[in-house]
């Protein structure tokens, strides 16, 4: 029976033979009582054995993550699978190994002498009970909570601090099972740029649409080896790649803060965009080596990246993985180290190699309209853009602006990299621009610049949106400026008298679209840049060069008023819907009154009809009413963080309160 009961306790078959042993009938006649309740107790230490090895079975290394099918209850839905997964049914079974070595020890210690009791049995392996019971309760909770990939680290250590040592080894084992899978991931993504991830489980995730962290790709390894297939030419296949990166906070672990998630994603795709060096593939090809492999290209600039230090930082990882206890302070020193290396690298290159300087000029001077006397050309082209903007979207609507856009800056003499930019009208549909009232052309315009490598990571699709909007208004700003000015050429040719109520209201719309003018682009542009050129120049490191773009693009977003003043997060801004931003609603009607009463003159007779004498009270009154609304809310405005170019604007346009003092009396 001794036998027996030691073949039960190893084994995990679903048959018990022990369990006839307590039959009552049976049991009441060769059994002690005490026997029959130890019995059981081994049973169920049995019972438990048994469940832990199902688990290891279906989910463990020797399964392979498959599950069969005849070990399922049919209700139960197998989890998902993973390596994660595989390591914490392989940690789970070296928990359970030194049970398995007590019992092969008993074993042979029954041979030996077949005169072991029954009790000696039961104390030997009592003491697994508590552990067992343990370890099915860890395991419920995975399957219960259908926890997957890196969300089991955070389970684990929610259960690792335990006040029995043995629990608490067991767990440790588990831990240090799936951590190696997670510091191997790690140290793939922050060395190499590409990881195994194929079934979804690390915190970084490579997705199918960058602009939602939906389900990931889930295909083997991901990373390097697709930007390394691709032409290392083409910077629109590498700027897609690079940012259909995302983290996935949900299954990130709460004891990694955010910010070390975002060093270790930063990390990732810079090393991408080092290693899809487009003058590697250009060298090979001049010195007529034209069957490297994307293997040998990637190991080549691998070997150039990193050299010796590649072996120091796998010791370190290597280290990591050996500790006993998990110390997130290590894992934040290594980040910051590497972290520190790629950046310096990539800040030497962005400004040296890539002219980093030129190119943030290039953008304020497209982007923001710092050439002004391009834009006033290109608006100059009358017959053209007038009926260019006046019609909808065409098939040669783009060919059309671009060859406008040519000839104004021939016309001014900019030929210097004026081929990086170019304009581009998508459909209507796919286009969600929401500053305008008007529509047209203006509405849609997009500015498509060629990112120059390795600027990728600068100029994110997401980043030059943003600066689409930026020039979108302020390119509607200058266009109703040119118009307003037109009117004025209007009418000085035609000898309006000074004191016509026509004349006097053109110059209040003169006085305001001038001034807000000025204010955009001194006030704002001008100087925001400055303090981004002086950032640059403070500093080696990348990830600062980003954040201060990162910080000088919300700035511009919110004082020209296109982002809500109350954003608490600088690196996640987003450009807003007018309506969450009064300023920019108020701004809008403006400008529409302008271009309606620019119209306007274009057909009034002199003196004015009675219908066009409503329409032009009409405009009047109305201008008034938004103007009275704009200085109070500016005066509300002025008192936050942005207080000195809200202030500068808010004197121009009330200087000796003259709009406060003609508005109260207009209503008196």
């Amino acid at each position: 029976m001794i036998h027996d009961i030691l073949f039960t306790l190893f084994s995990s078959n679903a048959d018990l033979p022990i369990e006839n042993f307590t039959i009552p009938e049976v049991a009441s006649s060769f059994l002690h009582p005490g026997e029959i309740k130890i019995l059981e107790d081994l049973i169920r230490i049995a019972n438990q054995y048994k469940e832990l090895k199902k688990f290891i079975h279906q989910y463990g290394t020797q399964s392979a993550g498959l599950i069969k099918p005849k070990q399922l209850k049919p209700t139960e839905e197998p989890l998902l699978q993973g390596l994660y997964l595989q390591a914490f049914a392989d940690g789970l079974d070296l928990a359970v190994k030194p049970y398995r070595d007590l019992i092969v020890q008993l074993e042979a210690n029954y041979l030996k002498r077949p005169n072991l009791s029954l009790i000696f049995i039961y104390h030997q392996v009592n003491q697994y009970q508590s552990l067992f019971g343990f370890l099915l309760r860890l395991v419920s909770g995975v399957v219960t909570q259908r926890i997957h990939g890196c969300a089991l680290l955070q389970y684990l250590q929610q259960h690792c601090l335990r006040g029995n040592d043995k629990h608490y080894q067991a767990v440790r084992l588990i831990q240090n099972s799936v951590y190696a899978i997670f510091i191997k991931q790690l140290f793939g993504w922050l060395l190499h740029g590409k990881f195994v991830d194929q079934f979804g489980e690390f915190f970084i995730q490579h997705v199918e649409n960058p602009r939602s962290s939906g389900s990931p790709l889930g295909r083997g390894t991901v990373g390097a080896a697709q930007i390394s297939g691709n032409s290392f030419s083409d910077n629109t296949s590498i700027n897609t790649e690079l940012w259909r990166y995302e983290i996935r906070r949900e299954i990130l672990p709460y004891y990694f803060p955010a910010s070390w998630a975002e060093k270790v994603l930063f990390i990732g795709q810079t090393v991408l965009m080092l290693i899809s060096d487009p003058r590697d593939g250009t060298e090979k090809r001049l010195a007529g080596e034209r069957n490297y492999s994307n293997e040998m290209r990637f190991t080549s600039m691998k070997e150039s990246l990193w050299g010796e230090q590649e072996y120091e930082f796998f010791k370190k990882f290597h280290r990591l993985q050996l500790d006993e206890n998990m110390n997130v302070a290590k894992f934040e020193h290594i980040v910051d180290e590497i972290k520190l290396c790629v950046s310096e690298q990539m800040s030497e290159i962005a400004i040296k190699e890539a002219d980093l300087l030129k190119q943030l000029k290039l953008i304020k001077d497209y982007f923001m309209l710092g050439r002004g006397e391009l834009f006033s050309e290109l608006l100059k082209q009358t017959k053209s853009l007038r009926t260019l903007f006046a019609k909808g979207i065409t098939d040669g609507s783009s060919r059309d602006l671009n060859r406008a856009f040519q000839l104004a800056a021939n016309s001014v003499n900019i030929t210097e990299d004026i081929e990086q930019f170019s304009f581009v009208l998508p459909p209507k549909d796919d286009v969600d621009s929401f500053c305008y009232e008007t529509k047209g052309i203006l509405s849609y315009i997009t500015l498509k610049y060629k990112v120059k490598w390795p600027l990728h990571l600068l100029f994110s699709p997401k980043t030059l949106e943003k600066y689409n909007e930026m020039f979108r208004f302020l390119l509607r700003v200058r266009k109703i400026q040119y118009d307003i000015h037109q009117v004025w050429s209007f009418q000085r040719e035609n000898r309006i008298q000074k004191k016509s109520e026509l004349l006097q209201f053109r110059n209040k719309l003169m006085f305001l679209i001038d001034n807000l003018q000025y204010y955009l682009q001194v006030d704002v542009l001008e100087s925001q840049f400055s303090i981004l050129m002086g950032s640059i120049w403070e500093t080696k490191d990348f990830e600062k060069i980003q954040r201060a773009h990162t910080v000088f693009q919300a700035n511009v977003l919110s004082l020209c008023f296109l982002l809500s003043n109350n954003s608490p997060d600088l690196s996640s801004t987003a450009v807003l819907h007018i309506n969450e931003n009064p300023v920019l609603t108020i701004l809008d009607t403006v400008l529409v009154i302008v271009d309606k009463f620019c119209s306007f003159c274009g057909s009034c007779k002199d003196p004015m009809t009675t219908v066009e004498r409503q329409e032009f009270d009409g405009y009047e009154q109305a201008f008034n009413k938004l103007v009275d609304s704009l200085l109070k809310l500016l005066i509300g405005l002025k008192a936050g963080p942005s207080s000195a170019p809200l202030s500068q604007l808010l004197l121009r346009l009330d200087f000796n309160y003259w709009f406060s003092n003609n508005t109260q009396s207009n209503v008196s």
